[in-house]
């Protein structure tokens, strides 16, 4: 992934780097905003320096190593050393080695400053590390950076300091002596300054290593922080961590949250209870279309699918041929039949196409008379099946299907 250093001073215009993946060489981005500089932003991982002079880098020694009780025995056992009081400090621990573990002390107000800077700018990042942690070293070797105003002297892993150029001999040569056994072989020296300007190695005994850096300061960080990997503490922790600052911009949006899961639980019960309410109907309604359908084709023993069963039923009922259906025959035949008096209708059939009427008139000859009058219908064939008198009263049997 490409890497975007910023170097976060209190300059409103900050150093900015980018290095492509897989590319030594860096790109910088010079006389940029931090607006502008969040445009380069995207798809890199995003990796803040901040100046190192605004905080207390030190070691401590600390009795556990679980880091939960470190943070708490931390703020007081170094509280002889900060003039600030602790509740107003922040402190970030690095790596715990032989009973001691590394802290940067910074103030929280400090820190809020630096991160409304990127936030005002749209710039998101999970790293912020003291700049001076970041500079290239060796094991047993010291790295000074002789700048135009200041130096940085990263004398650890985790430990360093910062001066003024003009007193860097002196404090050097004092850090040196009070280093005892943790005295370092050499010094690396990164001469920032311009041509002329050199620092003289303090004592004649160490071995000495002098470079320029004609990419400027950020350059030497940004290559040590590559070279070295994570080794250097990131203040972005505790209360600073991403998950605490989501945290507290979750905060305020808990009581609407808390309020809109009780509606969606409400909205919830309430659809279970329509449910159930739809479900004993539509249990009702198939109820009810079940004996309908039984009562209209009670020769159907066996229920699948009452709506297509029954438009079966209705079909064979209307006839399979079109002009010869049971409706046709009927509506042919039926205004016939009622046309002439005193003729009761007994019983109606349909079967194979043919409609069957069973009728009582009031004698043969009026039987005679309803048959010519059937016959004269052209679309229609009628045959007597049957006749026979009957307590005064003519009983017949009458079929009647298309005619051809």
């Amino acid at each position: 992934m490409d890497r975007l250093y910023i170097h976060l001073t209190e300059d409103a215009r900050p150093d900015c780097l980018l290095v492509k993946e897989g590319q030594r060489a860096a790109r910088r981005v010079q006389g940029a905003t931090l607006r502008e500089i969040a445009t380069q932003a995207h798809g890199c991982q995003v990796i803040v320096l901040v100046p190192a002079e605004r905080m207390l880098l030190t070691t401590v020694s600390v009795p556990t190593s679980n880091r939960q009780r470190q943070l708490q025995a931390v703020p007081y056992l170094l509280e002889d050393l900060l003039v600030e009081d602790v509740e107003r400090l922040h402190f970030a621990l690095g790596s715990y080695r032989n009973g001691e573990v590394a802290v940067a002390a910074v103030s929280r107000e400090q820190m809020q400053a630096w991160l409304d800077r990127l936030s005002a700018a749209g710039i998101q990042t999970r790293i912020m590390i003291p700049d001076l942690l970041t500079l290239p070293r060796a094991e047993g070797e010291w790295s000074v950076v002789a700048g135009e105003r200041l130096s940085w002297i990263r004398s650890g892993e985790q430990e360093g300091f910062c001066c003024d150029t003009g007193n860097l001999a002196i404090l050097l040569e004092q850090a040196l002596a009070a280093a005892g056994e943790q005295r370092p072989q050499r010094l690396r020296l990164m001469e920032c300054r311009r041509e002329g300007a050199r620092t003289a190695p303090p004592l004649p005994d160490l071995e000495w290593h002098i470079t320029t850096c004609e990419d400027g300061v950020l350059s030497l960080f940004a290559s040590g922080h590559r070279s070295s990997g994570d080794t250097s503490i990131n203040l972005l922790q505790g209360r600073y961590s991403q998950r605490e600052r989501l945290g507290k911009l979750w905060r305020p949006w808990r009581p609407a949250a808390a309020l809109a899961l009780a509606l969606l639980l409400v909205q919830a019960v309430a659809a279970g209870v329509e449910y159930r309410l739809l479900a004993a109907e539509k249990q009702h309604l198939a109820e009810q279309v079940e004996g309908s359908f039984r009562a209209g084709f009670p020769e159907i023993k066996r229920l699948v699918n009452p709506r297509l069963q029954a438009e079966r039923a209705l079909k064979k009922l209307r006839g399979q041929g079109g002009g010869g259906g049971f409706l046709t025959l009927l509506a042919d035949a039926g205004p016939v039949v009622a046309g002439v008096g005193d003729t009761a209708l007994q019983g109606i059939g349909f079967k194979e196409g043919a409609l069957v009427l069973d009728l009582r008139l009031k004698d043969l000859q009026q039987l005679d008379g309803l048959e010519q009058k059937l016959k004269q219908l052209p679309r229609l064939r009628t045959e007597v099946l049957s006749a026979s008198s009957r307590d005064g009263h003519v009983e017949a049997r009458i079929r009647v299907v298309a005619g051809t």
